[in-house]
């Protein structure tokens, strides 16, 4: 959110100009716009009307009354037209895009920490192994089995004589973990 809101104000100040155009001891003004004015991007060659001519839009006008006329300062913005104009549907699905990846890794990076705590001293370093040759290979199911068999332990579903061993592990990993530990094995497999 942050980056988005940083990208928003640069976006704000980047493309815009603004310029401050001023004209003093004016006494008819009707005609005030049509008049060449001095400071910024006037430099006393341009009139109100020619910088509106040039793209510029009026944002502020101060007026001030004098002895000998009025004085009348202009603030001036102008959005530029440039190519490199953000596209904020691209740039939300670019920070959605990261998002994803980064949850990806870190789900990921959970899993290869859990497996290589939790579950290599008896499956293995890639997943191998079969503990007392009760099931198969962790490291040969795809995610749904994985994810049925860590279920089935924590429901008291499925016991061949380790249950009571697996069922602790099971009761504390959750479905984005065990998909981490389902990727990391795959990675390590290939």
């Amino acid at each position: 959110m942050k980056l988005l809101a940083s990208i928003l104000a640069l976006n704000i100040f980047a493309f815009a100009n603004t310029t401050m155009c001023y004209i003093n001891n004016i006494k008819d003004i009707s005609k005030v716009e049509s008049k060449k004015f001095d400071g910024g991007e006037c430099k006393g060659k341009y009139s109100i009307d020619d910088m509106k001519a040039k793209s510029w839009s009026v944002d502020d006008i101060k007026i001030s009354k004098k002895d000998n006329g009025f004085d009348f300062i202009y603030i001036l913005k102008k959005d530029i037209k440039s190519s490199s104009k953000i596209d904020y549907d691209k740039l939300s699905k670019v920070v959605e895009k990261n998002k994803k990846e980064d949850e990806k890794k870190l789900i990921f990076s959970n899993g290869e920490k859990i497996y290589k705590t939790k579950c290599q001293s008896c499956h293995g370093s890639k997943g191998e192994l079969t503990p007392q040759n009760v099931s198969l290979a962790i490291n040969k199911y795809d995610l749904d089995t994985l994810q049925d068999t860590m279920r089935a332990y924590t429901w008291n579903e499925q016991d061949k004589g380790f249950a009571m061993v697996m069922k602790p592990y099971a009761d504390i990993v959750t479905p984005k973990d065990i998909k981490g530990i389902y990727e990391y094995l795959k990675s390590i497999n290939k």
